[in-house]
Order: C-alpha cells, then structure tokens, then sequence
C-alpha cells in the first residue's frame, strides 16, 4: 500500500534534486572538466617531446606557438571571453609544456624508452587543438555560471594536474593566469 505522504516526500526529494543539479554540483562539474582538459592537454607533452626527439626538431616551435595563441584568442572571442586574458592563459600552458618536454627529452637521454612516436601532425596536434576548444568552451562555460575562481580552488586545480613533470610552481602558474580570466 502506498501512502499519501509518500508522495510529497518524492515530490519533494525530486524538487531538491532539481536545485541541487542546477547549482553547484553543474558548476563544479564545469570546472572538473576545465582541470580535467587542462590536464589532458599537458598529458600530450610527453608524446610531442618524444616525437620531436626522433625527428631531431626543436621543442621551441615559436611559428606554432603564435597559430595556437591565434587560435586560442580566435576561439575565445567567439565564446565571449576577453581574448587577451585567453591568450595569457595559454601563453603559461606553453611554458609549462615546453618544460614538460625539455624534462621528458632529459629523462630520454639517460633511459631511452620502447615507446614509438605519435605523428605529431597526423594525431598529436589535432588532439591538441579540440582539447585548446574545449579549454576555451569550458572556461567560457565557468565565467559564465560563477564570478570565476578564487584562491580556494587551487587545491582542487594543483590535484587535477598530474602529469609527472610539471612542478608546484608551476601549477601556481597557471592555476594565477585562470583567475585573471575574464567575459568580454
């Protein structure tokens, strides 16, 4: 037999489910998948360190890093982002990369690996480039829902990052170049 009250508490469970949904779990959700994709997105440096590396090319690639700055501010003008504060942002995630690449390309030199290169062309940067999209959307996403970060989501950010060769500092980094992120 059910009860008449059973109902209002469902009706009520399901109305708190709903504001819980819309509120912070969604936002929190946005900024996971931020974390997550900026993480993803270093993740590949050890790929393009290796591929470099058997291809004798330098990890300083200035012409590729001015189209992937282009290329980010593009996108973020069309998300409705402050261009500029974009192109800060991926500006630090290049530094960050190349040092991951100069540490992995040392690692190399005293432990040669097994792993065969990825064709940095062919697979590598366009990954790269719908993970830099996907960054743009989601941090448009973020500003959008919240009065983007604060200091209190660092210690959330500096544990999303987990490639091996990106140190604290530079999580600070990036982590500082996120909250100067800006809506148009």
């Amino acid at each position: 037999m059910i009860f008449p009250h059973t109902y209002k508490l469902t009706g009520l469970f399901s109305v708190l489910l709903f504001f819980s949904s819309i509120s912070s779990p969604v936002i929190g959700d946005t900024m996971s998948d931020l974390f997550s994709s900026i993480d993803q997105r270093l993740a590949y440096m050890e790929s393009v360190a290796l591929f470099k590396a058997e291809n004798q090319l330098a990890i300083e690639d200035i012409e590729r890093e001015l189209i992937v700055i282009a290329d980010a501010k593009h996108m973020a003008e069309t998300e409705g982002l402050s261009a500029e504060s974009v192109a800060d942002f991926f500006t630090a995630q290049i530094a960050v990369a190349k040092a991951i690449q100069y540490r992995y390309r040392a690692e190399l030199l005293s432990s040669p690996g097994t792993d065969q290169a990825v064709d940095l062309n062919a697979e590598i940067r366009p990954a790269l480039t719908l993970l830099g999209n996907r960054i743009v959307v989601l941090l448009a996403k973020y500003l959008e829902e919240t009065n983007g970060f604060s200091q209190t989501h660092g210690e959330q950010f500096n544990r999303a990052i987990t490639s091996r060769f990106v140190l604290e500092n530079e999580k600070s980094i990036l982590f500082n170049a996120l909250l100067k992120a800006q809506l148009k």
